[in-house]
């Protein structure tokens, strides 16, 4: 792939970091350009320094093949950048005497439990926001995604979840032990979380358009739709659902003038304006180094990487950096500022390709900082995505694995049908339609599909929705060959485990 020349970039930013001469027209080009690279439909994005928007601007359309174009108010879902706001509201609460980071979680939530009952006596607010839990990387994510469970039954079904590691012995990326968190604020106010962080956060930040759930989605005149690509790798515009039970870990739906807002205020330690909604020495332990992770690939060569209360935070050639993502099904963000430059840059996507938003989050910032790490990756970035659709098309294929031509089910339709449960999720049902089967799980109408036959017990699930790739069911028998449970195997699915379902069938 051809290398872009940077220098126009180089010229904008620095200009418009230091307030002089801002040539838009530049910065609107290189944009344009790089969403004709990327086959992006919209974007916002915003750049901030020394507490104010030097510039914030949408892209493109909010739906493909539609004229409603994006400006810098309209709506894009941010994803897990949701979970910074959470340790916010928590930091309010330590500022009032009404809780302590290091507090036991059982103290405000008696029904919470996990598997080890030791680890749940022990696991305190901090533990909630740093991914220690022990879990595997985005366990539960059959509980909340685009499921019908609140967030308060999401809790209650935690316990079923076995451990990977040890407590606290290794990190592991998380979204249910935010939703957790949320329930600790409402434990210790008199109030919902939803309007604690409307009425403490959005409303002094100013952030009129930012929303946190689907009915709020739904009056927005001004919001962007998500789209995915099908089977086929074509672009196709899909239904956001309701995501409520999971806000506090990725629902937030925010435009570029809002999360400028939202970086100037984190750049500020909790300051806006001449107000102080957190004291500066309990802000600075959000931003603290809690738990270590592994160094970025490269060519970023950070010394290391750590995670604070909702943020990575990565020392790199005497910066501060702060950053996070966050994607949900066909929306993709990427945040980044660079604390003691007071400097920060969000991108925001109505894809869910996070390339765009990636690349040119580390375009900018690698210029301001003049440091070519951020924009070798970003050429990476650009010179990998076009090669993406035949590497997911590969990886599909790979994942059927081998077909073994001219093999017929054990038994007959009818007997793989019936009421199915996983002690965790609830129920699960397998139903005959017509000459074919139908799988549906009581909690989630989006996991539903037909079984095709694959192979001997394996059938392929074809599911209905189109962010769903296909997966396969294995069915599991008795020695007298009886159905007594059965294995998803699916792959490519955000934030989604099957594997830690255990299926069986409910007695007659």
């Amino acid at each position: 792939m051809k290398h872009l020349n940077f220098s126009i970039l180089l010229f904008v930013i620095v200009h418009t970091v230091y307030g002089q001469s801002i040539a838009i027209d530049s910065l609107d080009q290189f944009i344009s350009k790089q969403m004709e690279h990327f086959d992006a439909v919209g974007m916002g994005i915003a750049i901030v320094q020394d507490d104010e928007i030097k510039y914030s601007k949408g892209f493109g359309t909010r739906t493909i093949h539609e004229n409603e174009t994006v400006n810098n108010n309209t709506l894009f879902g941010i994803g897990s950048i949701s979970k910074s706001f959470t340790p916010i509201a928590l930091a309010m609460l330590v500022d009032e005497g009404k809780l302590d980071w290091d507090d036991k979680v059982i103290q405000y939530l008696p029904y919470f439990q996990l598997y080890d009952p030791y680890v749940t006596n022990a696991f305190t607010i901090r533990d909630l926001l740093t991914h220690r839990s022990g879990l595997k990387g985005v366990s539960g994510g059959t509980l909340w995604y685009h499921s019908d469970l609140s967030r308060e039954e999401i809790v209650k079904r935690l316990k079923y979840l076995k451990p990977e590691s040890g407590y606290r012995e290794k990190p592991a990326y998380q979204n249910t032990m935010f939703i957790v968190a949320s329930k600790v604020v409402e434990a210790v106010i008199d109030g919902s979380w939803d309007d604690f962080i409307r009425n403490r956060i959005f409303n002094p930040l100013k952030m009129q358009n930012t929303v946190i759930t689907q009915a709020e989605r739904q009056q927005s005149n001004n919001i962007s739709t998500p789209h995915i690509k099908d089977k086929d790798f074509n672009v196709i515009a899909i239904e956001q659902e309701k995501l409520d039970n999971m806000a506090p870990a990725g629902s937030f739906y925010a435009s570029a003038n809002d999360m400028a807002r939202y970086m100037n205020f984190i750049l500020n330690d909790g300051i806006v304006g001449m107000d102080t909604l957190v004291r500066p020495e309990t802000f600075k332990e959000i931003l603290k180094p809690q738990f270590h992770f592994k160094s970025s690939r490269e060519p970023l060569h950070n010394e290391f990487t750590s995670y604070g209360f909702g943020w990575w935070l990565t020392p790199k050639n005497g910066n501060k950096i702060l950053d996070h993502s966050g994607g949900i099904d066909g929306m993709s963000a990427n945040c980044i500022m660079v604390k003691n430059k007071n400097f920060g840059v969000i991108v925001l996507s109505n894809s869910s390709a996070s390339w765009i938003a990636t690349a040119l989050m580390y375009d900018v910032v690698g210029k301001y900082l003049g440091d070519s790490d951020y924009t070798d990756f970003s050429k990476l970035l650009k010179e990998f995505a076009p090669q993406w659709d035949g590497i997911s098309a590969e990886r599909r294929k790979d994942a059927k694995g081998v077909n073994i031509k001219g093999t017929k089910p054990s038994l007959i339709i009818d007997a793989y049908a019936g009421a199915f449960n996983d002690v965790m999720y609830g129920d699960i049902n397998i139903v005959v339609k017509g000459d074919a089967l139908q799988l549906s799980f009581s909690h989630t109408p989006l996991f539903t599909g037909n079984l095709k036959h694959w192979h001997y017990d394996t059938f392929e699930i074809i599911w209905e929705d189109p962010r769903m790739p296909s997966g396969f069911i294995t069915f599991e028998f008795d020695t007298k060959r009886n159905v007594i449970g059965f294995k998803i195997d699916q792959p490519d699915l955000l934030d989604v485990d099957f594997t830690e379902l255990n299926i069986k069938k409910k007695s007659d």
